[in-house]
């Protein structure tokens, strides 16, 4: 029986209080089991995007600014606490562009870190 492994596929993502790029108390233990995950052998030598989002209040640039430091304290809180490779994640910030909920562009759910595995290009979507 031959094959491709496929790899664990992470999907996740991690909530962010208003106008915060702290992680929020509520948010840590996802963010500790995204750790505890990319640890996983079976990814090692995986990479993963880190995109920081925010709801639709406050102007174009601000938002920009705020998803880039939002993903940026999820590459930092992983690298320091679980040592995973900088290197393995990518973080890009996309402000209020693509919000979770577009019905809801001010709910809270839209102001988030996903993080996403890159190595979804070999699975057919």
């Amino acid at each position: 029986m031959g094959g491709e492994t496929t790899k664990p596929k992470i999907d996740l993502d991690i909530q962010f209080d208003y106008n915060s790029a702290e992680i929020s108390k509520t948010s840590v233990p996802s963010v500790q089991a995204l750790g505890k995950a990319l640890t996983n052998p079976d990814l090692k030598g995986s990479t993963f995007v880190v995109a920081g989002h925010t709801d639709a209040v406050g102007g174009e640039e601000y938002n920009q600014g705020l998803s880039e430091r939002r993903a940026d304290s999820i590459k930092r809180y992983l690298t320091e606490k679980f040592g995973i490779a900088g290197t393995d994640l990518v973080t890009v910030g996309y402000g209020k562009t693509k919000p979770k909920d577009p019905s809801a562009p001010i709910d809270p759910i839209n102001r988030r870190v996903q993080v996403v595995n890159m190595d979804g290009k070999t699975a057919s979507n």
